[in-house]
């Protein structure tokens, strides 16, 4: 494909998600349910990558159980698609009213005693919803690390949209020299933690859901290159569209040299909120790609 037809995709997308935003919530969420109808059942898209996360998760579950989880995996999975599309066009007070902090006054405290707080999260819920809100409703600047995608105007549109609340965006892979700069006023940097790093890269290897999984190594080097305190950010989805977040502090500096503290306490933490509303993670897609090697640190 040429270069020119790339970018004729590209901008034809871009067309539909800023076309698709103008539309009703409550239209949208009968479009994610003809989606699911045509994804889940015609085309079976990534059911065969659902159906073995389910199994590895909960080999204890039934069969019958893991179909039941695995329906409402894919229509929650749908139902984020589709709220984030509306992103682009949801005001201040409409994300206010659908998404709720629960305990914004610990983030208020620990920003009174520290410069900069890390805020770790998970895929449950809808994160695209949850930065907006943190940077609404949060008195903290906020920056957000990201992945920047292969297509230059789909990665433009979701960095605007990202920012349209006053968001700071960070590309995760040159994210220090703008994370120092950033450090030099009081602020709250924002990683989803739980996403698996490229071969390459470094590991840190815990037991997550019953299994030996691989996790980027940031958010420990971040903790303590910034001194800052580790808060959890857990979203639940109460209904269709709405949604509550509550914050957990779970560790705070000085950290020790040698010890080993933030990454299990971030993994706890992800695995109770999964365990408590497994339908609420996303789960389409290959987390567990390759296994601990047999000789590691």
């Amino acid at each position: 494909m040429s270069q020119f037809n790339i970018q004729l995709k590209q901008h034809g997308i871009a067309v539909l998600i800023s076309a698709l935003s103008r539309l009703p919530l409550s239209v949208l969420y009968k479009l994610s349910d003809l989606l699911f109808l045509i994804f889940y059942h015609l085309f079976k898209f990534q059911r065969r990558i659902l159906t073995e996360n389910l199994e590895r998760a909960f080999p204890d579950k039934s069969p019958a159980e893991r179909a039941k989880l695995a329906v409402a995996c894919y229509r929650n999975a749908l139902d984020f698609l589709v709220e984030s599309l509306k992103c682009w066009r949801l005001d201040r007070t409409e994300i206010e009213r659908r998404v709720t902090l629960k305990n914004p006054e610990l983030i208020t405290k620990l920003s009174e005693q520290h410069k900069t707080l890390l805020a770790l999260t998970s895929h449950s819920g809808n994160w695209e919803w949850l930065q907006r809100a943190c940077a609404i409703q949060l008195q903290t600047p906020l920056a957000a690390l990201y992945s920047s995608l292969n297509m230059p105007d789909i990665d433009a549109l979701l960095k605007t949209m990202r920012s349209r609340f006053g968001s700071t965006l960070i590309e995760a892979k040159t994210a220090l020299p703008s994370l120092v700069e950033f450090s030099r006023q009081k602020g709250i940097i924002a990683v989803n933690a739980d996403q698996g790093p490229r071969p390459e890269d470094d590991k840190y290897w815990g037991r997550f859901l019953g299994i030996e999984t691989a996790f980027f190594t940031g958010p420990d080097k971040l903790a303590r290159l910034f001194k800052a305190p580790v808060v959890f950010v857990r979203m639940q989805r109460v209904r269709r569209g709405y949604y509550e977040v509550d914050f957990e502090l779970l560790c705070e500096p000085p950290y020790q040299k040698s010890g080993d503290s933030i990454m299990p306490a971030y993994i706890k933490a992800a695995e109770q909120q999964i365990l408590a509303a497994p339908q609420d993670w996303f789960w389409l897609y290959k987390r567990w790609k390759y296994t601990r090697p047999l000789y590691t640190d």
